[in-house]
Parts: C-alpha cells; sequence; structure tokens
C-alpha cells in the first residue's frame, strides 16, 4: 500500500524533529514508511531509517487518531495519560514523541498473543503478572464507571423486551434454535441478581482485552515459542472499571484459534484458569503486600466465579468486535 505524498511528508518532518540525530540527515524520500493499520481509530504507520539493521533502534510506530465523530466516547487526554505512564512502566511500547493529533511509538518486533499461548505456562503467567501491574495503578483519571450490565439493561428496555415476547423480534428469532430453548428476560434477571452478589473490585482496567491488543516481544528470528516480554497496546476504551471486565476478556479467548478470538471453542475448566488466577494473585500480593491474598474476594474460588460471570456479560459484545476492524502493529 503506497503512502500518499502529504502524509509522508507530514511523517517525515514529526520524525525529523521529535526523533533529531540520524532522522535529521535523511530527506523525506528516503523515510520507508509503511501503513500498518486497518483500525477504524487509529492510523498507524511504521517508520524506518534507510538501511536500517537494527529494527529496535532505528524504527518507530506512528499513530494518529481519527476523530470519529460527536458520540466519541474517548477522551483523548486521558488516553495520552495512560498511554504514556504505562509506557515509563513497561506495560506498553515506549512514547516517544507527543503531537497534538497522535503519538510517536517505539517498534517492537512482536507478534499478537494466540491459542497456542494460553497453553504455554510462561506466557500465561507473564500476561497475569502485567495485567496486575495495570489493576494496581491509581492513574489520574477519572474513578467512576460504567459497568456493562448496565448497559445491556439499558440495551434491553421495556419496549424490546416486549417486541422478543410478541412483536417484531420475536417473529425474527422463532425458527433460531439457540432463542427457541432460552429466555433473554429470565437471563437478564439472573444476571441482574448474580454480578452484584460477585462484588467485582473497581481497578484501572483495559476494558478491550483481546489478542490483538496484547503484543509478544519475539527474538529477530521470529521464534514463536519465545516469550522475550509482553506489552498491552490501544487504550481508546481504558479506565476504571470492575477487575473482571478484563479477566472475563481473557478467558472468553481462551485457546482459541481464531485470531480474534471468537470461534466453538469450549471455556477453560477450573484447573486450567489456575496456571493465570495464581500468578495474578502472586503479583498482585508482590505489589499490594501479603495481605491481598488473605481477603476472600482475592482467593481462587473469587476470581474464578469472577471471571466466569463477566465471561457471559463479555459474550454480549463479542459478535460487534468480530466484526470491528482492528488496528495491526
Amino acid at each position: 500500500m503506497s503512502v500518499l505524498s502529504e502524509d509522508r511528508e507530514k511523517i517525515y518532518e514529526l520524525c525529523k524533529n521529535y526523533l533529531s540525530n540520524r532522522w535529521t540527515e535523511i530527506s523525506a524520500n528516503d523515510l520507508i514508511i509503511k501503513p500498518i493499520t486497518d483500525g477504524f481509530i487509529n492510523k498507524l504507520f511504521y517508520c524506518s531509517l534507510p538501511d536500517n539493521t537494527d529494527p529496535d533502534n532505528g524504527s518507530v510506530v506512528l499513530r494518529f487518531v481519527e476523530n470519529i465523530g460527536d458520540n466519541d466516547p474517548r477522551n483523548e487526554t486521558h488516553i495520552l495519560a495512560i498511554s504514556t505512564i504505562l509506557s515509563q512502566l513497561n506495560i506498553s511500547p515506549k512514547i516517544l514523541g507527543v503531537f497534538p493529533n497522535g503519538t510517536i511509538n517505539e517498534f517492537i518486533n512482536c507478534r499478537y498473543f494466540d491459542g497456542k499461548d494460553d497453553l504455554n505456562p510462561e506466557a500465561v503467567a507473564l500476561l497475569a503478572q502485567k495485567l496486575a501491574k495495570l489493576h494496581s495503578l491509581d492513574l489520574p483519571i477519572p474513578k467512576t464507571s460504567k459497568d456493562m450490565l448496565h448497559m445491556f439493561t439499558n440495551f434491553f428496555d421495556p419496549p424490546l423486551q416486549e417486541s422478543y415476547l410478541e412483536g417484531y423480534v420475536h417473529n425474527q428469532i422463532q425458527n433460531l434454535q439457540t432463542f427457541s430453548t432460552v429466555n433473554l428476560i429470565d437471563e437478564l434477571q439472573w444476571l441482574t441478581r448474580t454480578v452484584p452478589q460477585v462484588d467485582s473490585p473497581v481497578v484501572m482496567s483495559h476494558n478491550d482485552l483481546n489478542r490483538r491488543n496484547i503484543l509478544i516481544k519475539t527474538d529477530t528470528n521470529n521464534n514463536v515459542s519465545d516469550v522475550k516480554d509482553m506489552y498491552f497496546i490501544d487504550f481508546d476504551f481504558s479506565g476504571y472499571a470492575s477487575r473482571g471486565v478484563d479477566l472475563g476478556n481473557y478467558f472468553s479467548c481462551w485457546a482459541q484459534a481464531d485470531i480474534v478470538g471468537f470461534d466453538s471453542g469450549p471455556f477453560p475448566n477450573d484447573h486450567q484458569m489456575l496456571t493465570f488466577i495464581d500468578a495474578y494473585i502472586s503479583e498482585m500480593s508482590r505489589l499490594s503486600g501479603d495481605s491481598y491474598a488473605k481477603h476472600a474476594i482475592n482467593s481462587r474460588d473469587s476470581l474464578i466465579k469472577e471471571c466466569k460471570i463477566r465471561f457471559v456479560l463479555y459474550l454480549g459484545d463479542k459478535p460487534k468486535q468480530k466484526d470491528r476492524p482492528h488496528d495491526k502493529g
């Protein structure tokens, strides 16, 4: 995919002004630029010095923020604050420059977290540790959260419930086997009773922890079994939320072949969840003190239950994520 001349000039000026050194010694035409995005929010470009033999030091990623309209729920000031702090803590790639509508980030030779990694105890433990670090942070953004259950109940409002029982929706789903065996109103009432009982703590959450937002740093030979480090990206929807949001999100994709993580694979059993759960509890105890693990709400059983309940909530959003374009890189 070619790069427009105006984009090339803009990218060149940003690299020259923010990165200096060797980046000032070349022309715009010398700069190697490749679009690496199919996202609907972020526009990404890979940029490299010509004849660069060290991609980790001579390559960067430019992120341009796309305006998606007046109903955009994101707050770019909060996103930038989150991204900057997490980059300094090695939870996300380093930010090398900040400009009005985007950032310059370090390039990392990496791949996406995938289903095979769920069966690799080293990768799972590292993911749990990184997530625990994120969840333990106190960031300078609003601490209020809007629970997914609240969004569900707002969406499945009385008019839609009436349509589901005897109107247009009822007629449309008559021949669908799954809908013929469940009552969605009963299911929602069960969730409404059960979610508050879980009492999931509010923590700093990613809120979109799908596989395309988890990068595994690899060696230069792209050895898929080598996990040198791990990073989270894309904090457009990050903020304070129930701890189980990220936990349920992760396990919803467990060991599935689909990169987006939405196929017919089974949900892990309790024993299979323990590699992640134990590593998470251990890291949270290291960060917060030994008393963390002594609270019942932070026990194995409590976290497993939390994961399962939040997984059910998360399923309601998965079909939308399946069709949503994602950023690469």
